[in-house]
């Protein structure tokens, strides 16, 4: 170690030159208490890595942010399905009503141009609509029924189209 006055301490030199009596060294200093000169990379270094975690810490937040969104909007997707898919039963239970119930006072499609929506209140399709339209066609002597049914959850919105004979 350099001292202030160019001399390399030791603590066996040290203590070897004051005839065996062993005096504590602080590491930066020097014989006379005075400290030595230090140049050194710590504090910048410190710095960088400082700078460089926070780089990777709202890096990682980034993409745990984008994920979330994402994640989000595929559950919307799923429940605009199912809400699409629902609005097409209803209206397929009212044109062919279950056995069961063969008085079903479901909805039946009132045919082009008007569309049927349902708003659906349970828990796990809170808040979804679904717009249902029929349009009816006739190829040589059968009738078919197209069900359009479009579910709608928080901007997000699922198609479904059934084709039916009858």
């Amino acid at each position: 170690m350099k001292c202030c006055r160019g001399t390399f301490l030791d603590t066996e030199d040290y203590a070897n030159s004051h005839n065996g009596v062993v005096m504590k060294i602080n590491r930066i200093g020097c014989k006379d208490g005075s400290l030595a000169k230090q140049a050194g990379l710590g504090l910048p270094a410190a710095i960088f890595v400082i700078t460089l975690l926070s780089v990777i810490v709202v890096g990682v937040n980034y993409l745990v942010s984008g994920n979330s969104r994402s994640f989000q909007n595929e559950i919307n997707l799923t429940r605009a399905f199912y809400a699409a898919e629902s609005g097409a039963g209803f209206v397929l239970n009212g044109i062919y009503p279950p056995e069961e119930y063969s008085s079903y006072s479901g909805s039946v499609c009132a045919g082009s141009g008007s569309p049927v929506t349902y708003e659906f209140e349970n828990a796990g399709l809170g808040y979804c609509t679904a717009e249902v339209t029929c349009e009816p066609i006739t190829i040589g002597s059968d009738n078919y029924l197209t069900v359009e049914s479009t579910g709608t959850c928080d901007e997000v919105s699922r198609t479904v189209q059934v084709r039916t004979a009858y």
